[in-house]
């Protein structure tokens, strides 16, 4: 089923560089998303405890304080939608890496470098309709 054209889109940016959570966050309120940017996990997880519930979550690996790793653990015990997309957007690419996040719960480990934000934009749209959100 496709999702109707007028469908707003909520998604979570989770990043420490704030010069990409940017880009990105400016990107996705373009194409019609309704943004919650996070420069730490600790705040990502505050905002779904405080009510935000996205259809996709977007976060780094490498963060200070916890990482995306933690993150995804500790994103699992909360109440956040069934259907909601977990994306790991990292430089982290090695095989253990990628091995791990999928483990943890993620439904895509995607490099920073392999995406623009428009070609990024489109990768989730698709996987978003794949799903059926």
């Amino acid at each position: 089923m496709t999702p109707p054209s007028d469908r707003r889109y909520k998604i979570l940016l989770v990043d420490d560089e704030r010069f990409l959570l940017e880009i990105y966050s400016t990107r996705f309120l373009k194409e019609g998303f309704d943004v919650y940017a996070c420069t730490s996990a600790d705040d990502g997880i505050a905002a779904v405890k405080k009510g935000f519930h996205p259809d996709v979550i977007l976060f780094d690996i490498t963060m200070p304080e916890t990482t995306g790793y933690e993150f995804l653990e500790r994103i699992q015990e909360i109440d956040c939608p069934k259907r909601c997309l977990k994306i790991a957007l990292t430089n982290e690419g090695q095989d253990a890496e990628i091995a791990r996040t999928l483990e943890l719960g993620a439904d895509a480990h995607l490099m920073k470098a392999g995406f623009t934000p428009g070609e990024l934009v489109e990768k989730i749209r698709a996987m978003l309709t794949e799903r059926g959100v």
